[in-house]
């Protein structure tokens, strides 16, 4: 049997007749460990991932993905906070939702400091974007709560979706701050 990159999985394995038809140009070769790769297994494990990467380069804090979701997620809550303006019949939930987007507004903020504060004082910077992750932490809390109170199935779903982006944004951030932190400890 053929190894397959764990990345691809059973899906490979299942194909794996139809993968040799389409990659019979690609040679097999003995490894140290007695199993044969092919050329394609070895060219797809350079493409797993283990540590996260910067894409592109980064000239300001506004070059950053994380600053730019965040700030997008912002947005759409402000949009709920002028939905539920129009409907006069909930005030509690409309100071919940006011709080909510009180504290998106943070992330962004939060995350160019850390940036700027990135080439004066390092911990600082580390520290910022700790504080951001308890933000959005705060922000999945928050939006729990308002999906336990809300009966209207759209705004849950809407909702539900934007707690999911707020939950990638947290383990991104969390990517960053240990790839700066790499970073400083090289030099």
């Amino acid at each position: 049997m053929i190894h397959c990159p764990k990345f691809l999985g059973n899906f490979l394995k299942r194909k794996q007749s139809r993968l040799d038809k389409n990659f019979k140009k690609f040679r097999t070769r003995p490894a140290e460990n007695g199993r044969q790769y092919r050329d394609w297994d070895i060219l797809f494990n350079f493409m797993e991932y283990k540590k996260y990467r910067v894409r592109t380069p980064i000239k300001s804090f506004r070059d950053l993905e994380v600053y730019r979701q965040t700030t997008l997620l912002s947005s759409e809550v402000f949009q709920f906070v002028s939905m539920i303006k129009k409907n006069k019949k909930e005030k509690a939930l409309l100071e919940e939702f006011k709080i909510l987007y009180s504290q998106s507004k943070i992330v962004p903020k939060l995350i160019a400091e850390s940036y700027g504060d990135k080439f004066s004082d390092k911990d600082m910077a580390m520290a910022k974007l700790e504080h951001s992750m308890r933000v959005i932490s705060n922000i999945v809390a928050k939006i729990d709560f308002i999906v336990a109170v809300l009966k209207d199935k759209e705004f849950k779903e809407s909702l539900n979706k934007i707690l999911a982006k707020y939950q990638t944004q947290r383990v991104k951030i969390n990517n960053l701050r240990r790839a700066w932190s790499r970073v400083y400890e090289a030099r």
